[in-house]
């Protein structure tokens, strides 16, 4: 398991979202669920703005988020009316020599 996955307890989670909600509400959400060693994982600080750890990694559908697009609404795509499908990665830097 990885050092998020350790944090959570799993490595695959699906969480329900609503039309228009943002990877900063998602982030807070699972924050709210995991702890406060969750959002030190994700977050560089607990003081808003909170920008993203500059060692961990998440992408959306396969894109890069930065602290720009945090709070940009997620893509909307699939079938049904502001029905999504939206894959976030969460992927820490390792280290080691």
């Amino acid at each position: 398991m990885g050092v998020i996955a350790t944090v959570t307890g799993q490595k695959d989670l699906v969480l329900e979202a609503g039309p228009g909600a943002t990877l900063r509400e998602v982030l807070d959400r699972l924050e709210a669920r995991y702890g406060p060693e969750f959002g030190m994982r994700v977050f560089r600080s607990q003081i808003p703005p909170r920008p993203l750890q500059m060692h961990t990694r998440i992408f959306v559908n396969n894109e890069l988020a930065t602290d720009e697009t945090l709070d940009l609404a997620l893509p909307s795509v699939g079938p049904e009316q502001g029905a999504a499908e939206v894959l976030i990665y969460l992927m820490p830097a390792a280290s080691g020599g």
